[in-house]
């Protein structure tokens, strides 16, 4: 066990040397991307069509895919000392596309909540958006 985990310790350093895995680090970044609006845009037609999408493809199995993926970026990144910095500017139009996209994907999923438990559960969604920005994009603690 011990000669296969120095081999492939071994054969890792060199795969860093040679580029390798910075090129696959980029290209599971970029690909990562292109799947993150992939599910978007699924789960936006899911909404609006329900069962379109379910009947033919598992939505779950997809974000668990693409969650996995994003722990090896992560630990790829890690072990390349790169990493992906997060420039979120609010006058970005891509920001606000996707406020409104949470927004309208929000107000479908409550359309047939009662009254009273509406601006509850939409006060609870905003303020952990809220959190979450801060923790993910805050400046002055970093």
């Amino acid at each position: 066990m011990q000669a296969l985990n120095q081999y492939f310790i071994r054969h890792l350093k060199k795969l860093k040397q040679n580029g390798f895995l910075a090129v696959c680090y980029a290209l599971l970044l970029e690909g990562l991307m292109i799947g993150y609006l992939g599910f978007m845009a699924l789960f936006t037609i899911e909404m609006l069509l329900p069962t379109f999408v379910s009947v033919r493809f598992s939505l779950t199995k997809f974000f668990f895919f693409l969650f996995l993926f994003s722990f090896v970026l992560t630990a790829l990144g890690h072990y390349l000392d790169m990493n992906f910095e997060w420039k979120v500017t609010k006058k970005n139009p891509l920001l606000w596309l996707g406020f409104l996209w949470t927004l309208g994907i929000l107000i479908l999923s409550l359309y047939k909540f009662p009254l009273l438990t509406i601006p509850i559960i939409i006060l609870a969604f905003f303020s952990i958006g809220y959190l979450f920005w801060k923790i993910l994009f805050d400046e002055e603690s970093r």
